[in-house]
């Protein structure tokens, strides 16, 4: 019982911790994780392709179409996607590029988006775009 009367002031403590945090940073909370949404714009495709990014890092495919990370086209022709880069350095740059591949023969890669390459920098939060 004595417990329980010391948790719930401190659970209020906490709580209105997090509240003066939020608005401290502009009400915007940032996630301790490092996660980048990728965009690629104009990804028009026919029956059986679809848009994948794949970059210079093994998260991307380390420039292998077959390894590259299927994106979603739910805004088509606008394909988006995260990916995790656990334990990577913050501040890192990635580069990375849209492509339109097979869905089943990994290696038939229809289209490259034109040099140069994307750039994103690794952060706790990261969005990059790119455009055929």
């Amino acid at each position: 019982m004595s417990r329980d009367r010391y948790l719930l002031p401190l659970s209020a403590l906490l709580l209105a911790m997090l509240l003066m945090f939020q608005y401290a940073q502009g009400g915007q909370w940032t996630p301790l994780k490092d996660e980048v949404t990728f965009q690629c714009d104009n990804g028009v495709t026919t029956p059986g392709y679809s848009v994948y990014v794949v970059g210079n890092h093994p998260n991307l495919g380390n420039w292998d179409p077959a390894n590259a990370i299927k994106l979603d086209a739910a805004a088509y022709p606008t394909w988006t996607g995260k990916v995790l880069f656990p334990g990577a350095d913050d501040g890192k740059n990635v580069e990375w590029k849209c492509i339109v591949r097979n869905e089943t023969v990994p290696t038939d890669v229809q289209k490259w988006q034109a040099d140069p390459n994307n750039i994103v920098k690794l952060a706790f939060t990261a969005k990059s775009v790119g455009t055929f």
